[in-house]
């Protein structure tokens, strides 16, 4: 029997009079398998349905497929799917497992949810947008519907934070008992795909057991896969990818159990950290890193990086091995290195582009901050979709959805298609064949994994030879046919350009220099040889953002005439800025395209109050305010609010680089009205500027729950440093901490700092959030080091009940003897 069964009649219980529920519960305890059955069999929820939410489609289909297998009966009957594009449910289905989209979807279409009885957040931890906001509107939804009952299911989550954010009871259940044994192996300079695969076989041949491997991308596991495909393998031993791109039946082979006697070792993303059990496994081997899309408001742009993940999520990694008996877990990684790891992933809601978020908040009719959010979107973030929906002229200025919004909203697809394919709706009633044109072009952008650089080529393919993109071409007929759209052997390929204006009016780009500047404000460059590096305007339709640059990869060029006919309302505008190369303010006539000048006029300078706050704000914006003189004070203040507002402190101001940007205008604005010259900027007070976004009782609140310093028990002052690696912390002469008997704490004891303990040459002896165990089991070694180096200072016994000094031995005699 699994481990969640002994908290059942409790969880039953809960569900029948509590509206909300929390269940936390480590891998493998039964809640995605066991619970839901257990529920549909319980006589206090006879006839009731269910909505069981999973973050990925491969666990929605074969969690269905393993709960229908359970009752004896095909999935579509009482257990049931729906992820995007498949489905199989019909009106008896009691248990329904869909993708977090399709909740949003369903709830959208019916405010009340009076078809499901529970809806289940599983996997919440994962703290997906489409997660966020689906929880967000299912607390809308139970002011209309008092019957529907919320569980959320989660296994390494700060619950309290949840559980005050829900007003929720939190049940415990315990996960199985198998061990899990951690071996540390530090990385070399050996890519980190062949690490990983030379652990995995080594793994192998030690347990003779099927290995999981943990690798960020495709680029790692197929560079893994070739690495061991040129071993000597055993053969009876297979490797295996696992990626969300994969068919159906490649991801379930990777997943299923091995054949008596074979084993297999499984090259897979974070895909398969929870809900997966994939069989045979005992061993884990965990790289510590996986890819995370960012998105930047400044750039608007989605960067994808490397990056260490947290704690909780190599906990969830390491279960994998215990799911079904005693395991090993070879992280790369050392044991002090991963005590550094951030204890949580950040919701995604915090660093994702917002445009898809920000339409359904309007569809649903209200505004971002009429919604209960367990994590507040980043205000840059809101700003730029906002933006972006405002330009596809799908909100109007008070960022409610438009008829046409809704119309475009109707489409069912990314909203930047819809506004392509509604347009060329249009241009069909004089350009016979846009639609199919708009259809087909939809349909490769929708699937975008291999565009390639010549676009017209690659649409003109499509239409002529559809056996060989069969699935795109018939995503192509569904769009043509939702339109009614004729197909057209000749297409209008001129009208290319300005269909993917339609779809993509922030990435028009303007040659200046020798790169390009975007209409969002960016700039951005082709790889060298690109063919249309000469142009003077594209349309970008793919960016690759770097830590060097923004490269545009995908585009077509477009002339200014096709601009100015197809957009009409573009409107001649005033303009006053300074002129960096002439030092002085300028005033001209200015066509634009976003931030794009596609024509200029001059006019004669008459420069108000008014006038020169707006050139230096545009000056800023194009400069960025990273120019302005932020300071190390400035930076840990940005800090310190960033993570009082992360640990759900409500209100406070966002005083990020992205958030002082989007809402320059009101904290800066009236500061640069008798600035006259660049160099008054940098003596701007900026530190002041920044705290008088807070109000006092919010001051007093971060200095209350994240103070600037921490008085060491020598009464010395050390300051904080909110900006370090992995959370705060500070260095401290290891003889102020004497007597100090606990971990220094913040957030009012929520978070632990950690500290550099130095020596009297302040050199490093010890990084520790647990000062006490460190006083116990690492101070020996230490003591014993330091006072052959250092005789002259006090190295006691027990430094925990020592008094605390800044002197020497003989100083301290001294004292004594005064």
């Amino acid at each position: 029997m699994l481990p969640v069964n002994e908290i059942m009649p409790r969880l039953c219980q809960l569900l029948q009079h509590e509206p909300k529920v929390i269940l936390s519960a480590p891998p493998g305890a039964g809640k995605s398998t066991f619970l839901p059955l257990y529920l549909l069999k319980h006589p206090a929820f006879a006839g009731k349905r269910l909505l069981l939410l999973e973050p990925r489609r491969l666990a929605a289909r074969t969690i269905a497929s393993y709960l229908a297998a359970q009752l004896n009966e095909p999935v579509g009957q009482t257990v049931g799917y729906q992820i995007r594009q498949d489905s199989q449910y019909c009106a008896e289905t009691r248990l329904l497992i869909v993708t977090e989209g399709i909740l949003t979807r369903k709830i959208q279409q019916d405010p009340e949810l009076s078809s499901v009885d529970i809806l289940i957040f599983d996997e919440f931890h994962e703290r997906s947008l489409h997660a966020d906001f689906g929880l967000a509107l299912a607390l809308e939804v139970q002011q209309l519907n008092e019957q529907l009952r919320i569980l959320v299911m989660s296994a390494t989550l700060d619950t309290s934070m949840l559980a005050r954010y829900l007003q929720a009871p939190v049940l415990q259940s315990e996960g199985r008992s198998y061990p899990v044994n951690i071996v540390y192996q530090p990385l070399n300079k050996e890519p980190i795909a062949l690490q990983s695969a030379r652990l995995a076989l080594q793994g192998f041949w030690r347990h003779q057991s099927s290995v999981l491997v943990f690798l960020p991308g495709q680029a790692e596991i197929n560079q893994a896969a070739q690495w061991l495909a040129q071993q000597d393998l055993a053969a009876n031993l297979r490797v295996l990818p696992l990626l969300g791109s994969m068919s159906l039946a490649a991801q379930q082979a990777a997943i299923a159990a091995p054949a008596t006697g074979h084993y297999k070792i499984v090259l897979a993303t974070n895909l398969a950290e929870t809900s997966l059990t994939i069989e045979g496994i005992h061993v884990v081997v965990d790289s510590g890193v996986a890819r995370r899309a960012s998105y930047h408001a400044r750039s608007g742009l989605t960067r994808l990086d490397t990056v260490a993940i947290s704690q909780a999520a190599a906990i969830q990694r390491a279960g994998r091995a215990g799911r079904l008996g005693e395991g090993w877990c070879y992280r790369l990684d050392s044991a002090e290195q991963w005590q550094r790891r951030t204890a949580f992933e950040p919701a995604e809601i915090e660093i994702s582009e917002l445009t898809s978020l920000r339409l359904e908040i309007a569809v649903w009719g209200c505004q971002p901050a009429d919604l209960n959010w367990l994590t507040s979107p980043q205000s840059a973030n809101l700003a730029a979709a906002t933006a972006l929906l405002q330009q596809l002229e799908v909100l109007d200025q008070r960022g409610q959805i438009t008829a046409y919004g809704q119309t475009l909203y109707q489409f069912g697809t990314d909203i930047r298609l819809a506004s392509m394919l509604q347009h060329a709706k249009t241009l069909e009633t004089t350009q016979p064949g846009a639609l199919w044109l708009a259809a087909l072009l939809a349909a490769l952008l929708e699937d975008s994994r291999d565009l390639q650089e010549d676009l017209y080529r690659q649409v003109q393919r499509l239409a002529e030879r559809p056996a060989q993109e069969q699935r795109r071409y018939q995503q192509a007929e569904v769009f043509a046919k939702r339109l009614a759209a004729k197909k057209y052997t000749s297409l209008p390929l001129g009208l290319l350009p300005v269909l993917l204006l339609r779809a993509f009016p922030d990435r028009l780009a303007q040659r200046r220099g020798q790169g390009y500047f975007l209409a969002n404000g960016v700039g951005a460059s082709f790889p060298a040889n690109h063919p249309l590096q000469q142009q003077d305007l594209v349309v970008a339709v793919s960016i690759t953002q770097t830590a060097q640059s923004n490269r545009m990869q995908q585009a077509v060029a477009i002339a200014l005439p096709d601009i100015l006919e197809d957009w009409p309302a573009l409107a001649w505008q005033p303009h006053t800025g300074w002129d960096e190369k002439q030092a002085g303010f300028y005033s001209e006539s200015q066509r634009l395209f976003g931030e794009i000048v596609l024509q200029r006029r001059p006019q004669p300078l008459q420069l108000t109050a008014a006038e020169k706050q707006q050139a230096w704000l545009a000056y800023l914006a194009k400069k960025g305010i990273a120019i302005l003189p932020f300071n190390a004070r400035c930076q840990q203040l940005q800090q310190r609010v960033a993570l009082l507002t992360q640990h759900q402190y409500a209100g406070l101001p966002d005083l990020s680089l992205s958030g002082l940007t989007t809402n320059m205008t009101s904290w800066l604005g009236p500061y640069l009205a008798d600035i006259n010259k660049v160099n008054q900027l940098a003596q701007l007070p900026l530190y002041d500027l920044l705290w008088q976004q807070l109000s006092y009782s919010q001051q007093q609140q971060l200095n209350q729950c994240l103070p600037e310093f921490f008085t060491t028990p020598a009464h010395s002052r050390v300051a904080i440093d909110y900006c370090l690696p992995g959370g705060p912390g500070f260095s401290v002469r290891v003889q102020e901490m004497y007597g100090q008997l606990t971990t220094p704490q913040v957030l009012d004891g929520k978070l632990a700092l950690s500290v550099t303990l130095l020596s009297p040459g302040r050199q490093p002896l010890q990084i520790t959030r647990d000062l006490a165990s460190f006083w116990q089991q690492g101070w020996h070694e230490v003591k014993k080091e330091m006072k052959g180096r250092y005789p002259k200072h006090f190295w006691p016994d027990d430094p925990a009940k020592a008094l605390p000094t800044t002197k020497t031995k003989k100083a301290m005699r001294y004292d004594s003897n005064s």
